[in-house]
């Protein structure tokens, strides 16, 4: 049976949500994917194996809505320290298990294993790290040789598939566009309402922030009983009295079906979040993080593609998206829309990048 070795970033959810379903579109065609990545575990269920472990950090955050600089470029320096080490350890590891292809999204790491094992690399993603660190190195000059080595690393990658909304991917070797990669939704927008106590006819909000705590003011949550509110578990203690919302756990499997199946998102714009809104064309009432290089790329993809409405930060936190629930609600469809068969095109490419076990010579 072919094999993939499948590192992801687990800075927030949004990567291990969209690889779910690269994973489960490999799964269907007989590939055993074995995943490499510090995020739950429940986005590998579909995986023929979930190894924990952190293989980029992408930004620290200290809150769900701050990035700190400083923090980050000493966490990768001292991870480059060890690179070379763990890098051999993991290509023996995809030797170990017959892999034929190694696959990121989007740790560069990835690629140092795979040359030392000497597999092909794809790199899967719409932005990279080194342009995100790029952002911050005029103010941080510590991340001058981490963006140096990153980009190093990148270019030993065989191929990158570039998703929609991504930046210039210049410094791979060869780039190949796919469409938006998107979780098919698993069970009806009636049954995913009911699971959750709300009817068909009922309005809803999803309160998400992509993976990232948050407790921001719902103190006026009641004067909206007209709606009713899917809740992150830390915003749940404010809320906990009102017979309109409903916690949603954060070990929620197919979590995109809440997405479907809301009237509005409420939260933090995230690579994935802003994907699954597109595709669902559901509504979104959107903040972005404090100085995050790739707010430029999701704003655009919402204005163009999406049905959204943006609050600056200050405002979100106050709570003052309870006051824009119905304007979200009654936008209209975008004018532009995206092919959303992302995951099952990556698979067939994956699929056909394998190196065959009778090539392999370990």
């Amino acid at each position: 049976m072919a094999s993939i070795v499948l590192y992801v970033s687990s800075h927030g959810f949004g990567h291990a949500a969209r690889q779910q379903a690269v994973i489960r579109a490999l799964a269907q065609r007989g590939v055993r994917v074995y995943a490499r990545s510090a995020a739950p575990g429940k986005f590998f269920r579909e995986a023929y194996a979930h190894h924990s472990a952190a293989y980029d950090v992408g930004l620290i955050q200290p809150a769900p809505l701050l990035m700190d600089a400083v923090a980050t470029a000493a966490w990768y320096a001292d991870f480059l320290a060890r690179q070379d080490d763990l890098a051999q350890a993991e290509a023996d590891f995809a030797r170990s298990v017959g892999a034929g292809l190694i696959v990121s999204d989007m740790p560069p790491f990835a690629c140092e294993a795979a040359d030392k094992a000497g597999l092909p690399c794809v790199v899967l993603t719409h932005f990279t790290w080194d342009w995100v660190y790029e952002h911050y190195a005029a103010r941080v000059p510590s991340f001058l040789p981490i963006i140096t080595s990153i980009r190093a690393s990148y270019s030993k990658a065989t191929l990158a598939l570039q998703m929609p909304f991504a930046h210039d991917f210049g410094h791979f070797r060869r780039v190949e566009p796919i469409p938006l990669v998107v979780n098919a939704i698993t069970q009806s927008r009636e049954a995913t309402r009911r699971q959750w106590g709300a009817g068909l006819d009922d309005k809803v909000a999803l309160i998400s922030m992509g993976g990232h705590g948050w407790r921001g003011d719902a103190a006026r949550i009641d004067q909206r009983d007209d709606w009713r509110f899917w809740v992150m578990p830390q915003l749940w203690p404010q809320v906990a009295h009102s017979p309109h919302c409903t916690l949603i756990p954060t070990d929620t499997p197919d979590y995109h079906n809440l997405i479907a199946a809301a009237d509005v998102v409420v939260g933090k714009a995230g690579g994935s979040t802003v994907a699954e809104v597109v595709a669902h064309q559901t509504a979104m009432l959107y903040t972005v993080n404090d100085d995050w290089r790739e707010n430029e790329l999701l704003t655009a993809a919402l204005s163009r593609y999406g049905r959204a409405i943006y609050l600056p930060r200050e405002r979100f936190e106050a709570g003052d998206w309870l006051d824009a629930l119905d304007v979200a609600l009654s936008l209209p469809p975008p004018s532009e829309t995206l092919a959303c068969d992302g995951a099952e095109v990556a698979a067939e490419r994956l699929l056909s990048m394998l190196v065959p076990s009778s090539r392999l010579h370990w």
